[in-house]
């Protein structure tokens, strides 16, 4: 509840009430962990019941933790958790689950989603050095080693080995049987974001070799989905099936992802806004963004997960997508909207992210 109703401030505030609802649910002492068995730092939950690290939680957490004014060691401590086990349990270079437990692993052989290095950055930013991040260099560059390694196509796209790895879970634009056979555009974008802050974390310690390094392999990635993941059809970015090719022909809200990343070019992002996203015959809903579009077989509003209904971390993604592309009216109605709807609704259940 903390990461999701503090994040979407960016663009509307309730201070006062904020406060009172972070007080009233306990939410920062319910999100913050000591460590415990294989979690040897401090590290963040989603909220009280939960008690495993997650991957894009962590970073997603770590985002309100700082825009709130708080130390950044819960989030320091989370990617030194998962840095712990680079390289300690798998062949491959690189791999660690995206979810880790005091006395064990729970999501073998996913890997963890690449979003290690923007929680680092984060976490440097917040604490004003990188300094702590030195003896974990090394295992943070190799994450990204695995992806080039084990999970890139003749193509250049990188494949996600399911949609329970993608973190949205049903998404039917990513085909489970067989794994590994589904170029998402959501993945490219991670990475995309990946390498960025892999560049600036190197600015940061003063390799300035890596640091261009990092920013070029971001900017053939970039050049990449604009030009081989767009859709002029459909009129936005598609995933594409990685054996045949072709693109996965669904209308799901990861389409949009290159809004949020700064992947899209102004063409691309004003046809995807104005023909889908704020159509509200697709994914413009009086709550949110729908997860996905209602044209679609699958679509299921009520208990359909990530088919269909609203959730906050699509809608705070999109909130920036919007911003970034100078839709900043909508992406306050839209914030404005999500807040509104988690004031209403707030109580002892967390809203789920994973």
């Amino acid at each position: 509840m903390f990461m999701v109703m503090r994040c979407m401030t960016a663009a509307a505030r309730d201070e006062s009430k904020l406060s009172r609802l972070f007080v009233q649910y306990k939410v920062k002492e319910g999100i913050v962990k000591s460590a415990k068995g294989l979690l040897k730092h401090t590290y963040l939950v989603p909220s009280g019941p939960y008690f495993q690290l997650f991957d894009w939680d962590t970073y997603f957490m770590g985002v309100a933790l700082s825009e709130d004014g708080a130390q950044p060691e819960a989030l320091e401590g989370s990617v030194e958790d998962f840095l712990e086990m680079v390289g300690q349990n798998a062949n491959d270079t690189g791999y660690v689950p995206r979810e880790i437990a005091p006395d064990g692993f729970w999501a073998l052989p996913e890997m963890c989603k690449p979003f290690l290095a923007q929680a680092a950055y984060r976490a440097s930013r917040t604490a004003g050095s990188a300094d702590w991040l030195k003896p974990w260099t090394k295992q943070l560059a190799q994450t990204l080693e695995f992806w080039e390694n084990t999970r890139q196509s003749a193509d250049g796209f990188f494949r996600w080995y399911n949609g329970v790895e993608s973190g949205v879970y049903n998404n039917p634009a990513v085909v489970d049987r067989p794994a590994e056979v589904t170029e998402g555009v959501d993945l490219q974008c991670y990475l995309y974001r990946e390498y960025r802050a892999m560049g600036l974390l190197a600015g940061k310690v003063g390799d300035a070799q890596k640091s261009k390094e990092y920013d070029r392999k971001a900017d053939d990635l970039g050049a990449r989905v604009r030009d081989g993941m767009w859709s002029e059809t459909e009129g936005m970015f598609l995933n594409i099936y990685a054996r045949t090719g072709k693109p996965i022909r669904i209308k799901t809200w990861t389409n949009f992802m290159p809004l949020w990343a700064g992947i899209a070019t102004s063409s691309q992002a004003k046809r995807m806004i104005e023909e889908h996203l704020l159509n509200p015959k697709e994914f413009w809903a009086p709550h949110g963004i729908r997860t996905l579009s209602p044209d679609e077989l699958l679509y299921d509003p009520i208990q359909g997960y990530w088919r269909g209904p609203v959730w906050v971390v699509s809608s705070y993604l999109m909130t920036h997508g919007l911003m970034n592309n100078g839709y900043r009216e909508q992406a306050r109605k839209l914030a404005e909207e999500t807040e509104e709807l988690l004031f209403r609704t707030a109580g002892p259940s967390p809203a789920a992210t994973s």
